[in-house]
């Protein structure tokens, strides 16, 4: 009886699975023929620069990291 019911319920998820795949494989169809027909952005190039502590005046201004855009993001066929 056990036996009966354990392969009831492994066809039953085995089953439905399957289902999910192929929902699943047609939306990922569709987005990638969407991603096809739209533009991308291409990736920025970015260069991090360590500033180090200084005193202006009567501030003093601790070490840090200032990231600095040498070529910002654009649109790519």
């Amino acid at each position: 009886m056990k036996l009966a019911i354990a392969v009831v319920f492994f066809a039953t998820v085995t089953n439905g699975c399957g289902s999910l795949n192929n929902k699943k494989g047609n939306s990922n169809q569709s987005s990638k023929d969407d991603q096809a027909k739209n533009p991308a952005l291409t990736t920025p190039k970015v260069r991090k620069v360590w500033v180090p502590e200084k005193i202006e005046g009567d501030k003093y201004i601790e070490g840090h990291w200032m990231w600095v855009l040498e070529r910002t993001t654009t649109w790519s066929q």
